[in-house]
């Protein structure tokens, strides 16, 4: 698909995104955690206003992709008002943008706004309102070439566009809003990331031996085989919550250094 093609539609988003966290409650996440609404440019903050979001716990923000906390707006605007430390020469909106955005944060239009927050600036996944597709730098190359479900865009920009921003943008792997968040559900489909817990989530190394770890040696082959077995990934047949606590219960036992649970899991 050609970028000129594409038309962003704020509720064709709100599904995406609603549908994604649906997706999410359904495979891993505690329901309490997804909350309904949030009471740059006007687009953006209208769409803000509108999305599901997750309840994010201090002390552990469940992962809605490996090692990306989502980055919760209901709570970041209220950090606009919390001063700055002293000697910080930052503004409170400008460590928002660069946690949500990274790099891209430098030359941030103001119709772009960050899914998740990362305090690597080489991790970014921000949606454009203008051209109605999602960037996301340093996108593993196993989704960037190998997601079966949808394919990336091939797209420029205008020439009103920065070399910055060209250059920005042709490092970010880029989908329509519906068709990114249908490759990030693939990828748990297809057990390429797995929930160790509710609130953490695992990449499946892409080549050779399953550990990134001596001591995880084993451990992927073990929970995948553990979520076919409560019936993954046929929604009408999984369970839920005999998976999850199988889960527990043999990552306690086999792989107790890699465990991650809190106290009301």
């Amino acid at each position: 698909m050609d970028l000129e093609d594409i038309i962003y539609s704020r509720e064709e988003t709100i599904a995406a995104v609603t549908d994604y966290y649906t997706f999410l409650n359904q495979m891993y996440l505690k329901e309490s955690h997804v909350l309904q609404s949030l009471g740059k440019s006007d687009e953006v903050l209208a769409l803000l206003a509108h999305l599901p979001y997750i309840h994010l716990p201090l002390d552990r923000p469940p992962e809605v992709a490996p090692g990306c906390d989502v980055a919760n707006w209901s709570d970041l605007v209220t950090r606009l008002a919390i001063p700055v430390a002293p000697g910080n020469s930052r503004t409170r909106g400008e460590e928002l943008r660069f946690f949500t955005e990274g790099t891209f944060s430098k030359i941030s239009p103001p119709h772009v706004v960050g899914l998740i927050m990362s305090c690597d600036p080489c991790e970014a996944m921000v949606l454009d309102t203008e051209l109605g597709i999602i960037h996301w730098e340093e996108c593993p190359g196993r989704i960037d070439f190998g997601a079966t479900c949808r394919t990336s865009l091939d797209w420029n920009l205008d020439d009103e566009a920065s070399q910055e921003e060209a250059d920005w943008g042709h490092s970010a792997t880029a989908w329509t809003i519906p068709d990114f968040f249908e490759v990030l559900k693939e990828q748990f489909i297809l057990l390429h990331w797995i929930p160790i817990s509710h609130f953490e989530v695992r990449d499946v190394p892409q080549y050779g031996d399953y550990a990134s770890d001596d001591h995880e040696k084993g451990m992927m082959p073990m929970l995948q085989d553990i979520y076919r077995q409560h019936g993954w990934p046929d929604l009408a047949v999984y369970r839920k919550s005999d998976c999850l606590a199988t889960v527990k219960k043999a990552m306690a036992e086999k792989y107790p250094e890699s465990s991650c649970y809190r106290k009301d899991d």
